[in-house]
């Protein structure tokens, strides 16, 4: 059976930072919602042939698998889907993937609302051939051609902490396109062209508005006793931001929560292995026992998805 890729993970700017030796990125807005994913394999001659996914399963074949929603909103437009098939044939194209953001009603409880409507949305962010993707300008010229609405370009440039810190707090462009005016999730950051690092990790950042942060400023803790590095860590990394990501991680495998705190257990161990994936050098600087440090994350977690739950 043919490969079918999954986006890579993206991580936070500060990880990447060989994103500033490069001479120029492309930045767009960062949707909330949730990733997906269409294969259309080499030689496809059927709509039928087309394989879809979330993040980490795929429809039909994994029973967690959450986007019912989105394969029925493409399987409800089969010209569209021809009109991708076209084009793909017309560029002689062997496997083809094509990334996107579903969001709206039904896709993720609580979030950054994008419109007034009750129907789910589409924006495609990345096509892949085979293991590769296409570059930026060609990426624009396939998706224009299929008829497929794109994740918004907010601004292209050098980078720079500056210019990249100018472009957060600002109004959504996808919201303002239909009429309604909220402050953007952030910014998905990209080579352009787009390169790999040293470790064959695609240089692709984001980096959020304090909203949705993944990392803040550890409170002041005015009586510091009983209080130690794990405590600062927990209430550094466990933040709303990232607890949004965990609640949509679970989300798009599929898995039920009930929306109270019963749900913890599940979540602890989700946000646990977040922080190792996108924490992990400032874990191994506590040199603490990890019992110790989940302890720690436990209680600041606790609080912030009980609030949650009231929001």
């Amino acid at each position: 059976m043919t490969n079918f890729p999954k986006y890579p993970s993206i991580l936070n700017l500060p990880k990447i930072p060989e994103i500033f030796a490069v001479k120029e990125v492309v930045c767009t807005e960062k949707l909330y919602g949730s990733s997906f994913r269409l294969l259309f394999p080499c030689g496809i001659t059927s709509t039928k042939e087309i394989r879809y996914g979330s993040h980490e399963t795929e429809y039909g074949v994994d029973e967690t698998f959450s986007l019912n929603k989105a394969v029925l909103w493409f399987q409800n437009r089969i010209e569209l889907l021809n009109k991708m098939i076209e084009v793909i044939k017309s560029y002689g194209f062997s496997d083809v993937t094509v990334f996107g953001e579903v969001y709206g009603p039904g896709i993720k409880a609580k979030g950054i609302k994008y419109s007034n409507g009750q129907e789910m949305l589409f924006r495609t962010f990345g096509i892949m051939v085979e293991e590769n993707f296409l570059t930026y300008n060609l990426f624009i010229e396939v998706a224009d051609k299929m008829g497929l609405p794109r994740v918004h370009d907010v601004w292209r440039g050098e980078p720079t902490q500056e210019n990249f810190d100018a472009l957060l707090e600002q109004p959504s462009t996808e919201g303002l396109l239909n009429g309604i005016e909220n402050t953007a999730e952030g910014i998905v950051i990209q080579t352009n062209p787009l390169f790999r690092n040293v470790f064959g990790e695609w240089l692709i950042a984001k980096y959020k508005c304090k909203k949705f942060s993944e990392k803040i400023q550890a409170p002041e803790i005015k009586d510091k006793k009983g209080i130690g590095p794990s405590d600062i860590f927990a209430s550094t990394f466990v933040t709303h931001g990232r607890l949004s990501n965990v609640l949509g991680h679970l989300t798009d495998r599929g898995i039920i929560l009930t929306n109270t705190m019963k749900d913890m257990p599940i979540i602890l161990k989700e946000m646990l292995f977040d922080l190792h994936k996108e924490c992990q050098e400032e874990w191994d600087e506590l040199k603490i026992d990890e019992k110790t440090i989940s302890s720690s994350i436990s209680r600041v977690l606790g609080p912030l998805y009980r609030e949650s739950l009231v929001i």
